[in-house]
């Protein structure tokens, strides 16, 4: 029968090295597949990070107008509501320098046509109406 043998001291520094090589990578927030187009101003954002986080939302590729919008230590955070436009966002460790962003993405949001909403409402309109006038017309007569 053969035996394998390894070395405590061994086993100890070869775990050690994993854990430092893997480390870095889980240090910093990352973005976990995130949207590139919106057609109602909603979508949902989702990080993966070993604490809390800051994410801000941000116009300008600069930065410069950008807003601190969840500090915490959730995964996600729902954004709504947003007109048509380019909307960047930025994601750090709430523990890391303010300069120290890990990350960084671009949503487009482009509402759908006045056109296609009143299309929409068009067909919703005559759904309800066949139904109301089948409601009616099968009810018991007596």
């Amino acid at each position: 029968m053969l035996r394998l043998a390894v070395h405590p001291v061994r086993f100890l520094l070869l775990v050690l090295a994993l854990v430092l090589l893997a480390g870095p990578a889980l240090a910093e927030p990352r973005f976990d597949d995130p949207p590139e187009h919106s057609a109602d101003g909603g979508f949902t954002l989702h990080w993966e990070a070993p604490g809390a986080v800051v994410l801000e939302r941000a116009s300008g590729p600069d930065f410069d107008d950008a807003r601190v919008i969840y500090e915490g230590g959730d995964a996600s955070r729902v954004i709504s509501g947003l007109p048509d436009g380019e909307y960047r966002f930025r994601l750090r460790a709430a523990d890391a320098d303010e300069d120290a962003w890990s990350d960084r993405i671009t949503v487009e949001v482009e509402h759908h046509s006045l056109a296609r909403a009143f299309g929409f409402f068009a067909v919703g309109a005559a759904v309800f109406l066949v139904l109301i006038f089948a409601l009616l017309r099968g009810r018991p007569r007596g």
